[in-house]
């Protein structure tokens, strides 16, 4: 009997112990990225690269690291600090270096937005306030981003949009990326898109 409610008393401290938060100073494992791939339907290596040379995708690309005031067009003064232009520079090598075609670029009003896609040297920067950083209150922007996402590139062209992360209590408006980090869509041309892929800055050495 002692020994079975040693093991009880055991045992509740153990359950007890795990529901704790973690300790300051602990490292927790990061949030999965939003929005999920669908393995059926993701593309990797060769096969993303040569599907992005057909054209057809839209990239949604979070800026580049800023370090300067975070103000809204027209800008005045750079907002990338050096690692953001380096950041920048190398997704543009990359994007001509496996011959991208890119048929239209847009940016969020905000400046470190536009900056990044005006390092990325692949067209004249279209800017809209649809790639603004949205949360709980902003509705439109949630909807205008999605449309945006769901519209079809111009023939033989891929779409790139530079934007943010974008916060939400619903699922389906939160987009979670690392700085420089694309996800791409692939319109169905029926007002519906579906992501296929992720590209980290890192993973860019391992497609070139």
């Amino acid at each position: 009997m002692k020994r079975r409610i040693a093991f009880l008393a055991a045992l509740g401290f153990a359950v007890m112990a795990s529901a704790q938060p973690p300790a300051p100073g602990v490292a927790t494992a990061p949030p999965a990225p939003v929005p999920l791939i669908d393995r059926a339907s993701a593309l990797h290596g060769s096969a993303l690269v040569e599907a992005l040379r057909k054209g057809g995708y839209v990239l949604f690309m979070r800026h580049a690291r800023q370090g300067g005031p975070q103000n809204e067009a027209p800008c005045t003064q750079a907002n990338l600090v050096t690692e953001g232009v380096a950041q920048a520079r190398k997704v543009a090598a990359a994007l001509h270096e496996l011959r991208i075609p890119i048929g239209a670029v847009r940016a969020s009003r905000q400046c470190r937005a536009i900056e990044t896609a005006r390092l990325l040297d692949v067209g004249e920067v279209e800017i809209t306030q649809d790639l603004n950083p949205g949360i709980d209150a902003t509705p439109e922007l949630h909807g205008a981003r999605l449309k945006r996402l769901a519209e079809m590139p111009p023939s033989g062209g891929n779409t790139l949009l530079v934007s943010h992360g974008q916060a939400s209590s619903r699922e389906a408006e939160k987009l979670q990326l690392e700085l420089a980090e694309i996800v791409v869509y692939r319109p169905d041309g029926k007002g519906g898109t579906m992501p296929v892929a992720r590209i980290r800055l890192e993973d860019w050495d391992a497609l070139r």
